[in-house]
């Protein structure tokens, strides 16, 4: 299974039930705030998860994430994990990206794949250049 690194805010509570999770293999839920969704601590999380979490941002809302036995294992591997054990690089934040970073690309692509098509149309209408004949 594939997983996204994410930023999100984890309490020392948390963090303590997801090491207890880890130690007896068990699954384990966490409630993040709206306030929570952007943050220092990295979790990994499904695709699905991803886009619950997106949705819960742009509502304004917090969310309730279940992670499998299997995830908590792999959350461990990650760098700057959730359990703050290793350090490294850090994971963009997904609301900053979801609203600031990704528009701005689409915006930029679009227009230069725009600009492009338009110069092509325009030098096959009206050739290459200006050719001038003697005479």
């Amino acid at each position: 299974m594939s997983y996204t690194n994410v930023s999100v805010n984890i309490s020392e509570n948390q963090q303590q039930k997801l090491k207890h999770a880890l130690d007896t293999k068990s699954l384990v839920s966490i409630r993040l705030g709206y306030e929570d969704l952007c943050g220092r601590d990295v979790l990994a999380l499904t695709n699905s998860q991803v886009n619950r979490m997106t949705k819960a941002y742009q509502d304004g809302k917090g969310i309730t994430i279940k992670m499998s036995k299997r995830q908590v294992v792999h959350n461990m591997k990650i760098e700057r994990g959730i359990l703050g054990f290793l350090t490294g690089l850090a994971a963009k934040a997904l609301p900053f990206l979801a609203k600031t970073v990704l528009p701005i690309l689409t915006t930029g692509a679009l227009s230069a794949v725009g600009s492009t098509l338009v110069q092509k149309a325009t030098n096959k209408a009206m050739g290459n250049g200006l050719y001038l004949k003697k005479g």
